[in-house]
């Protein structure tokens, strides 16, 4: 090989290693060893190739000449960077597409960095001049030298973009996984709006003449269909739960939502044979949660009531007012829940009924209560059962004030 003049001017870079794994510094060290390599061999040329992610290959830099060489597949990458040991490509076997690369641009050595064949990070190539016949051992030495040289840190650049890829990946990943929770929060919350409408199906053949009942089951299930409504439209904005306009709208009456959860739920009771009860003051001061919101929660709580409750039993809705904040209360004379089992019955699907799956009713009804500043607790029912409590900040409207 000829050898290069040393007053020729040097690529930029720094001869030290970098601190980091960053694209930056690695570019640097590239160019400082690739300059370095092409001096002491020689060379016209000496260009570094990185190893493709995906796609092919990319001449990370190159010393001498005006542009690095391009057009080289994933499969001439492999062939360049087969074996351990720097090697003489007039004495090598390689596909056409790399042959046609290597003659060229009048490559005339390649080294693979830290690996053999398709595992290896990068591959490094000398460009000789035209009289050159053969590699001397000496410049296959210094292109295994420089290969050792700038191992560690592409390896580390390769890292850093594999992690970084794998961030995404995670992050595609939990975004799925909140679509799927979404979705089977939406089948929980659309179900309950039904129950409403069911029941007043059900309920409709034999008061058909009865003009009260059609009126206020007309009225519920068009309350109902508007809250499906607002569901699917807070889920096409991505937001929950929906952002109410005006002041009054993000106030609810505790007493509206427990005298609507009971009528609705009086059908199922009776048939249960569960007496069903509703003790609220009309006193009590709204709420700061709508009431559309507070009858799921309430409804929530009372149908997990109805069940837990053997016939003869009873369920209470309740409501009191404390002070700067109301408390709702539905308690059941089912078999309670055991005080090591009070914070985990929250806990979505954990259930305490042996061999049955739990649901997402009580978790949501926690998350909705919590949003709007208030708690929900369980605690033991005086004679048997759990009382579910839902404590809710008052918010009187201003004329209260």
């Amino acid at each position: 090989m000829e050898r290069a003049d040393p007053a020729r001017p040097k690529a930029r870079g720094r001869a030290a290693e970098p601190a980091s794994a960053s694209e930056s510094d690695l570019t640097d060290l590239l160019v400082s060893v690739l300059a370095q390599l092409a001096h002491e061999t020689g060379a016209r040329r000496a260009v570094a190739w990185l190893a493709p992610g995906t796609g092919a290959p990319v001449a990370a830099t190159a010393r001498g000449g005006e542009d690095p060489p391009q057009s080289l597949t994933p499969a001439g990458f492999a062939a360049l960077a087969a074996g351990e040991r720097a090697r003489d490509l007039a004495n090598a076997r390689l596909p056409e597409a790399a042959r046609q690369l290597v003659e060229r641009h009048g490559f005339t050595a390649a080294v693979a960095v830290d690996g053999n064949g398709r595992d290896a990070s990068a591959v490094i190539l000398l460009e000789g001049g035209a009289e050159a016949r053969g590699v001397r051992p000496r410049a296959l030495a210094a292109l295994e030298a420089a290969a050792r040289r700038v191992a560690s840190p592409i390896a580390a650049v390769h890292a850093a973009r594999r992690l970084a890829q794998l961030d995404a990946d995670v992050l595609r990943l939990d975004r799925l996984a909140g679509i799927g929770s979404l979705l089977a929060e939406i089948v929980h919350e659309v179900r309950n709006p039904l129950v409403s409408v069911k029941t007043f199906l059900q309920l409709l053949p034999e008061n058909l003449d009865d003009v009260e009942f059609r009126e206020n089951f007309l009225s519920v299930v068009n309350d109902e269909v508007g809250r499906i409504e607002r569901l699917l439209d807070a889920v096409l904005e991505q937001a929950r739960p929906a952002q109410l306009g005006s002041e009054a709208a993000r106030r609810g009456s505790v007493g509206q939502a427990l005298e609507t959860v009971a009528g609705l739920l009086a059908h199922r009771a009776a048939d249960a044979g569960v007496e069903l009860a509703v003790d609220a003051s009309p006193e009590l001061p709204p709420v700061a949660l709508p009431t559309d919101a507070l009858r799921q929660v309430v409804l929530n709580l009372a149908t997990n009531a109805l069940e837990a409750t053997s016939p003869g039993g009873d369920v209470r809705l309740a409501a009191r007012s404390l002070g700067h904040a109301v408390e709702t209360s539905v308690a059941d004379r089912g078999p309670g829940v055991p005080a090591a089992l009070r914070r985990r019955v929250f806990e979505p699907f954990f259930s305490t009924k042996p061999g049955r799956p739990g649901g997402l009713g009580l978790a949501i009804s926690r998350r909705i209560v919590e949003e709007a500043g208030g708690t929900l607790a369980v605690v033991e029912r005086s004679g048997g059962g759990a009382v579910f409590r839902v404590r809710l900040p008052a918010k009187p409207d201003a004329a209260d004030r």
